[in-house]
């Protein structure tokens, strides 16, 4: 190159970029897969438990029909309900499912799509592919039940109501500690969540699955704000003193983090004011407002 000139970034090898490519190919069909499969599942089960006798209407199921020696005025119900049917617990009513959120995953992809086609920054197009593709998929399937005595993870399949769903859906936490997804409030030792306002990622840790203690992180790919909201009132005092939900915003968020701080001290009083009044993603142009 001659001096004065940078010399252009070599260009990625054409096979770097068809790896790539079909790295991003199979998370969207892996994705596609699992919705489109959990749909079929749905209309299979719902057919399969469905009665069916020739020249009966459907709507007669589940009504008074006449049986051979049975008055028509009695009050016997003929009914049919299939085995696949889950039967719903006791405890069903109780639990509070919280709903997933594609925030996070879609960011990332979102951020992979500027960092490749934009600015040709290969590598961490992938990383951030990857990871936004993996997140993404594990939100269509992945739940945060809580009831009145314990927290557990389960992995819905579209059809089966997910109050009725089993902890052995999930399998068992090999990554964190081993056994099945399910710790009693009354195990609970500590618990965070970075950061209260813009929820990126929580943290307990249980006594249940080891005696000395066992942490568990989790990226928050369901509502975090509902998942705080739960966490504030059943899992019990924390060892840092957590805000209310009255002061969820990004001021909050900042103010959680030494970074945080130091950043807020650079920014204007105007900007600060305006901090409190940003409470979710879909708020932040509300710092470019005069």
């Amino acid at each position: 190159a001659r001096p004065g000139i940078s010399a252009p970034p070599m260009p990625i090898s054409t096979f770097m970029r068809a790896l790539i490519l079909a790295a991003v190919c199979l998370a969207s069909i892996a994705i596609w897969t699992h919705v489109t499969t959990s749909q079929r599942i749905g209309s299979v089960m719902t057919r399969a438990t469905r009665p069916i006798v020739r020249g009966v209407p459907r709507r007669a199921f589940g009504a008074r029909m006449p049986v051979r020696g049975v008055p028509t005025t009695s009050r016997t119900v003929v009914t049919k309900r299939s085995s696949l049917v889950p039967r719903s617990s006791v405890g069903d009513s109780n639990k509070v499912v919280i709903p997933e959120d594609y925030r996070f995953g879609g960011t990332l992809l979102a951020v992979a799509t500027l960092l490749g086609p934009a600015l040709h920054l290969w590598p961490q197009f992938a990383l951030h592919a990857l990871i936004g593709g993996f997140l993404t998929f594990q939100t269509t399937r992945v739940r945060f039940r809580f009831s009145d005595d314990d927290l557990d993870v389960v992995f819905t399949d579209g059809d089966t109501p997910v109050e009725s769903l089993g902890t052995e859906s999930s399998g068992e936490n090999v990554l964190q500690g081993g056994g099945e997804n399910k710790w009693s409030f009354k195990s609970m030792t500590n618990w965070e969540m970075w950061w209260p306002g813009f929820p990126v990622l929580v943290y307990f840790k249980e006594t249940q699955t080891k005696p000395e203690g066992q942490p568990h992180f989790f990226p928050i790919i369901m509502d975090g704000k509902k998942l705080y909201e739960q966490m504030l009132a059943k899992m019990g005092p924390s060892k840092n003193a957590k805000p209310s939900l009255d002061d969820w915003n990004l001021d909050t968020a900042l103010e959680s983090t030494p970074v945080g701080r130091q950043l807020k001290e650079q920014l204007d009083d105007d900007v600060k004011e305006k901090l409190r009044e940003i409470k979710d993603f879909r708020d932040i142009s509300k710092l470019f407002q005069s």
